[in-house]
């Protein structure tokens, strides 16, 4: 029987059934031990699922890059250049921020004034980064807690990629729609 929390603060003791408050750490009526009753449980991706596989599973795009000391309007050139939807800010072979074409978007979008501002003005600085050993479990809970649609992937602290929405989609449409 699942525990179930209604609006007025009731546990219900998964042993015996009977209401308790929230918080307690017996129940009442079975001495039940609740403590972890309310505490979420932590799955695990099956060992043989797809999911389970590194996301150097899937076909990545070529990053697009530029230096921390380019400008907006270099941004966006290297993106359209590049057909890209991000282009990722590295310093060296260090990843130190990302700028999406949300970005352009949201915040200099009609403002011409800004295009020759520094990127790191602008850029998300150190974002999200996904190793290329990471499971594809991982990066799909990244991008859709974050609600990123590009995140670098690196191998060995070197930019190797970035996974898009778009290259996650087509690879679960393969591994599970073909």
């Amino acid at each position: 029987m699942p525990v179930v929390n209604n609006p007025t603060n009731i546990v219900v003791c998964p042993s015996c059934g009977a209401e308790n408050i929230q918080g307690v750490d017996t129940c009442e009526h079975c001495m039940a031990d609740l403590r972890g009753i309310d505490v979420p449980e932590t799955r695990q991706v099956a060992s043989d699922s797809a999911l389970a596989l590194p996301v150097s599973a899937i076909r990545f795009s070529k990053p697009q890059t530029v230096g921390p000391e380019a400008t907006l309007r270099q941004a966006v050139a290297a993106m359209l250049e590049g057909s890209a939807g991000a282009v990722v800010v590295v310093e060296g072979t260090k990843v130190v921020g990302i700028f999406t074409e949300r970005d352009v978007l949201k915040r200099i979008a009609g403002r011409e004034d800004l295009l020759d501002a520094p990127i790191t003005a602008y850029m998300t600085k150190d974002p999200v980064v996904l190793r290329d050993t990471d499971m594809m479990a991982y990066a799909l809970n990244k991008m859709g807690d974050g609600g990123f649609r590009h995140i670098p992937v690196t191998r060995d602290g070197r930019l190797i990629g970035v996974a898009t929405a778009r290259d996650v989609m087509a690879w679960i449409m393969g591994k599970y729609f073909d």
